[in-house]
């Protein structure tokens, strides 16, 4: 039953906005996976991550980018609806000892980061919750999910982005 009213309310979501069925399904992924990973303020970022998420991939339309850095090697490109870089995920598996994660050769990580959005999702939410906790604003924090301690053009399309997920109540 409750998976029928869950079809029925994202029909219908779909049908009301500007986000189709399978962004919003990437976005309640996203959204879930935030909620299990607090800050160090006891706050989730899932809002911040549905809009990152939004900013990097649309919602998932797109899981590879940054094609130019890929040019420069594989472990340069962006990967995944998060759009994370295989050196930020070793990052994550280093501070949240993420053993699995640890374990795993660049070319498993890049497939399941490709592959698995949760996976993905998890990761970048892992960061995220890292970089909330060692930023100095939201601003900042923002921008350095996108390389820079201050990125206005990122940080704006995040903004962007965030109103989207609020004016859809997701």
């Amino acid at each position: 039953m409750k998976i029928i009213v869950l079809f029925f309310s994202l029909t219908l979501l779909c049908m009301s906005s500007e986000l189709n069925f399978r962004q919003i399904l990437t976005l309640k992924t996203v959204k879930n996976i935030a909620l299990r990973y607090p800050n160090k303020k006891g706050q989730t970022l899932e809002q911040t991550a549905m809009a990152i998420c939004l900013a990097e991939t649309h919602g998932g339309k797109v899981k590879w980018g940054d094609k130019q850095l890929l040019k420069r090697g594989i472990k340069q490109a962006s990967y995944g609806v998060m759009q994370v870089r295989l050196q930020t995920a070793r990052f994550v598996a280093k501070a949240y000892n993420l053993y699995d994660v640890k374990m795993m050769s660049d070319t498993m990580l890049i497939k399941k980061m490709m592959h698995q959005s949760a996976f993905n999702a998890k990761i970048a939410v892992l960061y995220l919750v890292w970089l909330s906790d060692h930023s100095k604003s939201y601003f900042e924090m923002v921008s350095r999910y996108n390389g820079g301690r201050v990125n206005y053009p990122y940080y704006n399309k995040v903004q962007k982005y965030l109103k989207i997920v609020k004016r859809n109540r997701l």
